[in-house]
Protein backbone atom coordinates (compact mmCIF):
# COMPACT_ATOMS: atom_id res chain seq x y z
CA UNK A 1 0.00 0.00 0.00
CA UNK A 2 1.78 3.12 -1.24
CA UNK A 3 -1.07 5.58 -1.72
CA UNK A 4 -3.93 5.03 0.71
CA UNK A 5 -7.30 6.78 0.86
CA UNK A 6 -9.71 6.54 3.80
CA UNK A 7 -13.36 7.52 3.22
CA UNK A 8 -14.70 8.90 6.47
CA UNK A 9 -18.08 8.90 8.15
CA UNK A 10 -20.09 12.13 8.20
CA UNK A 11 -20.40 12.73 11.95
CA UNK A 12 -17.95 14.58 14.17
CA UNK A 13 -17.92 12.12 17.08
CA UNK A 14 -17.47 9.05 14.89
CA UNK A 15 -14.80 10.79 12.82
CA UNK A 16 -12.86 11.56 16.00
CA UNK A 17 -13.09 7.90 17.03
CA UNK A 18 -11.33 6.92 13.79
CA UNK A 19 -8.32 9.21 14.20
CA UNK A 20 -5.98 6.52 15.64
CA UNK A 21 -6.28 4.71 12.31
CA UNK A 22 -4.03 7.20 10.54
CA UNK A 23 -1.16 6.75 12.95
CA UNK A 24 -1.51 2.97 12.56
CA UNK A 25 -1.39 3.26 8.76
CA UNK A 26 1.81 5.30 8.91
CA UNK A 27 3.35 2.79 11.34
CA UNK A 28 2.43 -0.14 9.07
CA UNK A 29 3.45 1.64 5.85
CA UNK A 30 6.00 4.33 6.82
CA UNK A 31 6.59 5.58 3.27
CA UNK A 32 2.93 5.64 2.27
CA UNK A 33 0.90 8.69 1.23
CA UNK A 34 -2.33 8.83 3.23
CA UNK A 35 -5.37 10.84 2.20
CA UNK A 36 -8.78 11.21 3.80
CA UNK A 37 -12.05 11.83 1.98
CA UNK A 38 -14.54 13.58 4.23
CA UNK A 39 -17.37 16.09 4.41
CA UNK A 40 -16.51 19.74 4.92
CA UNK A 41 -18.15 20.18 8.33
CA UNK A 42 -15.73 17.76 10.04
CA UNK A 43 -12.69 18.26 7.80
CA UNK A 44 -10.88 20.58 10.23
CA UNK A 45 -10.11 17.77 12.67
CA UNK A 46 -8.04 16.10 9.95
CA UNK A 47 -6.25 19.21 8.64
CA UNK A 48 -3.84 19.42 11.58
CA UNK A 49 -3.26 15.65 11.87
CA UNK A 50 0.44 14.96 11.13
CA UNK A 51 -0.34 11.40 9.98
CA UNK A 52 -2.54 12.64 7.10
CA UNK A 53 -0.96 13.94 3.90
CA UNK A 54 -4.10 15.25 2.18
CA UNK A 55 -7.70 16.10 3.06
CA UNK A 56 -10.17 15.72 0.18
CA UNK A 57 -13.64 17.24 0.58
CA UNK A 58 -16.57 15.30 -0.88
CA UNK A 59 -19.79 17.26 -0.44
CA UNK A 60 -22.62 15.17 -1.85
CA UNK A 61 -25.34 17.52 -0.60
CA UNK A 62 -23.98 20.68 -2.24
CA UNK A 63 -20.84 20.90 -4.38
CA UNK A 64 -21.00 17.30 -5.61
CA UNK A 65 -24.75 16.85 -5.73
CA UNK A 66 -25.21 16.84 -9.51
CA UNK A 67 -24.24 14.03 -11.88
CA UNK A 68 -21.75 16.29 -13.70
CA UNK A 69 -20.04 17.37 -10.48
CA UNK A 70 -19.62 13.73 -9.46
CA UNK A 71 -18.03 12.94 -12.84
CA UNK A 72 -15.59 15.82 -12.31
CA UNK A 73 -14.82 14.58 -8.80
CA UNK A 74 -14.13 11.06 -10.12
CA UNK A 75 -11.70 12.53 -12.68
CA UNK A 76 -10.03 14.56 -9.91
CA UNK A 77 -9.72 11.50 -7.68
CA UNK A 78 -8.34 9.37 -10.50
CA UNK A 79 -5.42 11.75 -10.92
CA UNK A 80 -4.45 11.15 -7.27
CA UNK A 81 -3.41 7.56 -8.17
CA UNK A 82 -4.53 5.97 -4.91
CA UNK A 83 -3.93 2.21 -4.98
CA UNK A 84 -5.99 1.34 -1.87
CA UNK A 85 -9.11 2.74 -0.27
CA UNK A 86 -10.60 1.85 3.12
CA UNK A 87 -14.32 2.58 3.00
CA UNK A 88 -15.24 3.30 6.61
CA UNK A 89 -18.39 4.99 5.35
CA UNK A 90 -20.76 2.33 4.01
CA UNK A 91 -22.09 4.59 1.26
CA UNK A 92 -22.62 2.92 -2.12
CA UNK A 93 -21.98 6.26 -3.84
CA UNK A 94 -18.54 6.62 -2.27
CA UNK A 95 -17.63 3.03 -3.08
CA UNK A 96 -18.76 3.46 -6.69
CA UNK A 97 -16.78 6.69 -7.04
CA UNK A 98 -13.62 4.96 -5.81
CA UNK A 99 -14.27 2.07 -8.24
CA UNK A 100 -14.74 4.45 -11.18
CA UNK A 101 -11.62 6.41 -10.11
CA UNK A 102 -9.59 3.26 -10.69
CA UNK A 103 -8.56 2.55 -7.11
CA UNK A 104 -7.45 -1.07 -7.34
CA UNK A 105 -7.93 -2.26 -3.75
CA UNK A 106 -11.33 -1.29 -2.34
CA UNK A 107 -11.78 -2.51 1.23
CA UNK A 108 -15.11 -2.05 2.98
CA UNK A 109 -17.74 -3.65 5.17
CA UNK A 110 -19.80 -6.31 3.45
CA UNK A 111 -23.11 -5.01 2.15
CA UNK A 112 -25.33 -6.44 -0.56
CA UNK A 113 -25.44 -3.02 -2.28
CA UNK A 114 -21.62 -2.84 -2.46
CA UNK A 115 -20.91 -6.38 -3.58
CA UNK A 116 -19.76 -5.39 -7.08
CA UNK A 117 -17.74 -2.30 -6.16
CA UNK A 118 -15.92 -3.51 -3.02
CA UNK A 119 -13.40 -6.21 -3.86
CA UNK A 120 -12.44 -7.03 -0.27
CA UNK A 121 -15.50 -7.20 1.94
CA UNK A 122 -15.01 -7.37 5.70
CA UNK A 123 -17.83 -8.79 7.83
CA UNK A 124 -19.07 -6.53 10.59
CA UNK A 125 -18.74 -7.97 14.11
CA UNK A 126 -21.81 -10.06 14.98
CA UNK A 127 -22.20 -8.82 18.55
CA UNK A 128 -22.85 -5.15 19.39
CA UNK A 129 -19.50 -3.52 20.16
CA UNK A 130 -18.27 0.00 20.59
CA UNK A 131 -18.39 1.97 17.35
CA UNK A 132 -14.65 2.57 17.44
CA UNK A 133 -13.90 -1.16 17.62
CA UNK A 134 -16.22 -1.70 14.68
CA UNK A 135 -14.31 0.83 12.58
CA UNK A 136 -10.97 -0.61 13.69
CA UNK A 137 -12.02 -4.11 12.56
CA UNK A 138 -11.93 -2.97 8.93
CA UNK A 139 -8.18 -2.37 9.28
CA UNK A 140 -7.31 -5.11 11.72
CA UNK A 141 -8.77 -7.71 9.34
CA UNK A 142 -6.17 -6.50 6.83
CA UNK A 143 -3.30 -7.06 9.29
CA UNK A 144 -2.96 -3.42 10.37
CA UNK A 145 -2.34 -3.23 14.11
CA UNK A 146 -3.85 -0.28 15.97
CA UNK A 147 -1.72 -0.15 19.11
CA UNK A 148 -2.92 3.23 20.35
CA UNK A 149 -6.71 3.57 20.40
CA UNK A 150 -6.85 6.99 22.08
CA UNK A 151 -8.45 9.49 19.65
CA UNK A 152 -6.09 12.23 18.57
CA UNK A 153 -6.80 15.93 18.05
CA UNK A 154 -4.00 18.35 17.24
CA UNK A 155 -4.73 21.97 18.18
CA UNK A 156 -3.05 24.64 16.07
CA UNK A 157 -1.13 27.52 17.64
CA UNK A 158 -3.09 29.91 15.44
CA UNK A 159 -6.35 28.76 17.06
CA UNK A 160 -4.84 29.02 20.52
CA UNK A 161 -3.72 32.59 19.81
CA UNK A 162 -7.22 33.48 18.57
CA UNK A 163 -8.93 32.08 21.64
CA UNK A 164 -6.62 33.05 24.51
CA UNK A 165 -7.52 36.78 24.62
CA UNK A 166 -11.22 35.84 24.84
CA UNK A 167 -10.83 33.74 27.98
CA UNK A 168 -7.76 35.19 29.70
CA UNK A 169 -9.81 37.30 32.13
CA UNK A 170 -12.02 34.32 32.98
CA UNK A 171 -9.00 32.24 33.94
CA UNK A 172 -7.88 34.99 36.30
CA UNK A 173 -11.31 35.63 37.82
CA UNK A 174 -12.75 32.15 38.41
CA UNK A 175 -11.61 29.01 40.22
CA UNK A 176 -12.68 26.75 37.34
CA UNK A 177 -13.74 27.07 33.74
CA UNK A 178 -16.60 24.76 32.85
CA UNK A 179 -17.72 24.06 29.29
CA UNK A 180 -21.31 23.00 28.70
CA UNK A 181 -22.89 21.71 25.50
CA UNK A 182 -26.69 21.53 26.00
CA UNK A 183 -27.40 20.42 22.44
CA UNK A 184 -27.27 17.15 20.48
CA UNK A 185 -28.10 16.16 16.92
CA UNK A 186 -31.59 14.96 17.90
CA UNK A 187 -33.88 16.23 20.59
CA UNK A 188 -34.30 13.00 22.58
CA UNK A 189 -30.59 12.98 23.41
CA UNK A 190 -30.86 16.36 25.15
CA UNK A 191 -31.07 16.81 28.90
CA UNK A 192 -33.88 19.32 29.64
CA UNK A 193 -32.79 22.94 29.14
CA UNK A 194 -33.97 23.96 32.62
CA UNK A 195 -31.72 21.30 34.16
CA UNK A 196 -28.72 22.87 32.47
CA UNK A 197 -29.90 26.22 33.82
CA UNK A 198 -30.17 25.01 37.43
CA UNK A 199 -26.85 23.15 37.18
CA UNK A 200 -25.04 26.18 35.76
CA UNK A 201 -26.34 28.47 38.50
CA UNK A 202 -25.12 26.07 41.19
CA UNK A 203 -21.70 25.70 39.59
CA UNK A 204 -21.28 29.47 39.48
CA UNK A 205 -22.58 30.19 43.00
CA UNK A 206 -21.11 27.24 44.92
CA UNK A 207 -17.86 26.48 43.09
CA UNK A 208 -16.96 29.89 41.58
CA UNK A 209 -17.04 28.51 38.04
CA UNK A 210 -17.04 30.39 34.78
CA UNK A 211 -19.66 28.59 32.68
CA UNK A 212 -19.08 28.74 28.94
CA UNK A 213 -21.76 27.45 26.57
CA UNK A 214 -20.57 26.08 23.24
CA UNK A 215 -22.47 25.14 20.12
CA UNK A 216 -23.02 25.79 16.44
CA UNK A 217 -25.07 28.73 15.16
CA UNK A 218 -28.07 26.49 14.56
CA UNK A 219 -28.07 25.60 18.28
CA UNK A 220 -28.29 29.22 19.49
CA UNK A 221 -31.97 28.92 20.37
CA UNK A 222 -31.26 26.05 22.78
CA UNK A 223 -28.54 27.99 24.58
CA UNK A 224 -30.67 31.12 24.70
CA UNK A 225 -33.37 29.07 26.41
CA UNK A 226 -30.88 27.72 28.97
CA UNK A 227 -29.53 31.18 29.76
CA UNK A 228 -33.03 32.70 29.97
CA UNK A 229 -33.79 30.59 33.05
CA UNK A 230 -30.50 31.38 34.80
CA UNK A 231 -30.05 33.83 37.65
CA UNK A 232 -26.24 33.96 37.28
CA UNK A 233 -24.05 35.25 34.48
CA UNK A 234 -22.67 32.72 32.00
CA UNK A 235 -20.72 33.14 28.76
CA UNK A 236 -22.19 32.32 25.37
CA UNK A 237 -19.66 31.17 22.75
CA UNK A 238 -22.32 29.57 20.56
CA UNK A 239 -21.54 30.18 16.89
CA UNK A 240 -18.49 32.30 17.76
CA UNK A 241 -15.85 29.69 16.98
CA UNK A 242 -15.02 27.43 14.07
CA UNK A 243 -14.12 23.81 14.77
CA UNK A 244 -10.40 24.54 15.14
CA UNK A 245 -11.12 27.34 17.61
CA UNK A 246 -13.56 25.11 19.49
CA UNK A 247 -10.67 22.68 20.03
CA UNK A 248 -8.59 25.54 21.43
CA UNK A 249 -11.28 26.74 23.83
CA UNK A 250 -12.07 23.23 25.07
CA UNK A 251 -8.38 22.83 25.95
CA UNK A 252 -8.92 25.42 28.68
CA UNK A 253 -11.85 23.71 30.40
CA UNK A 254 -11.49 22.01 33.75
CA UNK A 255 -14.45 19.86 32.79
CA UNK A 256 -16.78 19.61 29.82
CA UNK A 257 -20.42 18.62 30.44
CA UNK A 258 -22.36 17.45 27.43
CA UNK A 259 -25.12 15.34 26.02
CA UNK A 260 -24.00 12.46 23.81
CA UNK A 261 -22.58 14.52 20.93
CA UNK A 262 -19.55 15.28 18.79
CA UNK A 263 -18.08 17.98 21.06
CA UNK A 264 -17.97 15.45 23.93
CA UNK A 265 -15.68 13.29 21.78
CA UNK A 266 -13.57 16.36 21.05
CA UNK A 267 -13.08 17.09 24.75
CA UNK A 268 -12.23 13.46 25.53
CA UNK A 269 -9.68 13.34 22.70
CA UNK A 270 -8.03 16.46 24.14
CA UNK A 271 -7.71 14.78 27.55
CA UNK A 272 -10.24 17.10 29.22
CA UNK A 273 -12.41 15.74 32.04
CA UNK A 274 -15.61 14.92 30.17
CA UNK A 275 -18.99 14.18 31.75
CA UNK A 276 -21.49 12.81 29.24
CA UNK A 277 -25.23 12.44 29.86
CA UNK A 278 -26.73 9.41 28.11
CA UNK A 279 -30.38 8.59 27.56
CA UNK A 280 -31.64 6.80 24.45
CA UNK A 281 -28.12 5.98 23.21
CA UNK A 282 -25.75 3.47 24.77
CA UNK A 283 -22.48 4.53 26.36
CA UNK A 284 -21.18 1.01 25.64
CA UNK A 285 -21.53 1.73 21.91
CA UNK A 286 -21.05 5.47 21.38
CA UNK A 287 -19.32 6.91 24.45
CA UNK A 288 -16.24 9.07 23.86
CA UNK A 289 -13.03 7.13 24.38
CA UNK A 290 -10.33 7.98 26.89
CA UNK A 291 -9.39 7.86 30.59
CA UNK A 292 -10.99 11.26 31.32
CA UNK A 293 -14.54 10.24 30.38
CA UNK A 294 -17.39 9.66 32.83
CA UNK A 295 -20.84 8.66 31.58
CA UNK A 296 -24.10 9.12 33.49
CA UNK A 297 -27.23 7.20 32.49
CA UNK A 298 -30.35 5.81 34.17
CA UNK A 299 -32.08 2.47 33.80
CA UNK A 300 -35.76 3.36 33.30
CA UNK A 301 -36.82 0.01 31.92
CA UNK A 302 -36.45 0.93 28.23
CA UNK A 303 -34.41 -0.97 25.70
CA UNK A 304 -31.15 0.91 25.10
CA UNK A 305 -30.14 1.98 22.55
CA UNK A 306 -33.56 3.24 21.55
CA UNK A 307 -34.20 5.09 18.32
CA UNK A 308 -37.88 5.82 18.89
CA UNK A 309 -38.07 9.35 17.53
CA UNK A 310 -41.76 9.44 18.42
CA UNK A 311 -41.07 9.03 22.17
CA UNK A 312 -43.29 11.45 24.09
CA UNK A 313 -41.80 11.56 27.59
CA UNK A 314 -38.00 11.19 27.15
CA UNK A 315 -37.90 9.74 30.67
CA UNK A 316 -34.37 8.33 30.23
CA UNK A 317 -32.94 11.87 30.10
CA UNK A 318 -35.34 13.36 32.62
CA UNK A 319 -34.35 10.67 35.14
CA UNK A 320 -30.86 12.19 35.46
CA UNK A 321 -31.07 14.65 38.35
CA UNK A 322 -29.39 18.03 38.68
CA UNK A 323 -28.05 17.14 42.14
CA UNK A 324 -26.47 13.96 40.81
CA UNK A 325 -24.68 15.78 38.01
CA UNK A 326 -23.56 18.62 40.30
CA UNK A 327 -22.08 16.19 42.85
CA UNK A 328 -20.29 14.29 40.09
CA UNK A 329 -18.80 17.52 38.73
CA UNK A 330 -17.74 18.58 42.22
CA UNK A 331 -16.08 15.22 42.82
CA UNK A 332 -14.23 15.29 39.50
CA UNK A 333 -12.96 18.83 40.09
CA UNK A 334 -11.74 18.06 43.61
CA UNK A 335 -10.05 14.84 42.55
CA UNK A 336 -8.48 16.58 39.55
CA UNK A 337 -7.06 19.28 41.82
CA UNK A 338 -5.73 16.68 44.22
CA UNK A 339 -4.20 14.63 41.37
CA UNK A 340 -2.58 17.54 39.57
CA UNK A 341 -5.53 18.14 37.21
CA UNK A 342 -5.80 14.49 36.14
CA UNK A 343 -9.14 12.74 36.08
CA UNK A 344 -9.80 10.27 38.85
CA UNK A 345 -12.77 8.47 40.30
Amino acid sequence: MKRILVTEVNWLGDSILTTPIFKALKESFPSSYVGVMTVERVSDIFLTNPYIDEVIIFDEKRNHKSFLSKIKFISFLKKKNFDTVFLIHRSFTRALICFLAGIKNRIGFKRFKNIFVVNRGISSPLKPIHRQNQYFSLFENCGIEINDSQPMIFVSNKSRNNIFPKIKDLKDKYSYIIGINPSANWKLKRWPEENFSFLSDRLIKELNCAVIFTGAKKEKQIIDEVMRHMSQTAYDFCGRTNLLELEAIIENFDIFISNDSGPAHLAAALGINTLVLFGPTSSAITSPRGPTVKAISKDVGCKIPCYDLQCKDNKCMRAIGVDEVFLEVEKILKNAKKNNNKFSD
